[in-house]
């Protein structure tokens, strides 16, 4: 099975300039958790998602791991205090590397990719020339199998 019969075509997206906080509605409003990037053109420029948003909030110093606990940090406040600079920002500063697959890779070619890139459970399905023409998750793949009765356990 290939990509092009299992992506969805026309994804929501947002551009390089728009502020965090409005593709995070977007987001919201839409229960997505990834939003490609796409200049005027539909060129894919990279892939926004609520993990780019936290890890925008979450100061450096949690993550580098200076800390030995944080058990016990006042963690609201710290996030609360990064927020509204997030929000403000643009998408293209808390942008992260998309993967990008052609319409004709297999399922199992897509799978090894996600597992491998390791980011996202998100693939975007680009031309040859990065235009954005459709997104696949892992999800979606899960649901194709279940979908041709792939769930059920094997006799053994």
């Amino acid at each position: 099975m290939l990509a092009s019969r299992i992506m969805v075509k026309n994804p929501v997206t947002t551009r390089p300039d728009a502020r965090v906080g409005d593709a995070l509605k977007i987001m919201r409003e839409g229960c997505f958790r990834v939003l490609p990037v796409v200049d005027g053109d539909g060129k894919v420029l990279g892939m926004f998602s609520t993990f780019s948003i936290i890890e925008h909030i979450v100061p450096d110093y949690i993550v580098s791991g200076d800390l030995v606990s944080v058990a016990y940090a006042p963690d609201i406040g710290v996030l609360r205090s990064k927020y509204p600079a997030v929000m403000g920002m643009r998408v293209e500063q808390a942008m992260t590397e998309p993967l990008l697959i052609a319409e004709d890779e297999s399922l199992l070619s897509i799978a090894a990719s996600l597992v491998n890139f390791g980011r996202h459970e998100y693939a975007l399905v680009v031309d040859k020339d990065q235009h954005l023409l459709g997104i696949v998750s892992a999800g979606d793949m899960l649901d194709r199998l279940r979908e041709l009765g792939l769930d059920r356990p094997a006799d053994g």
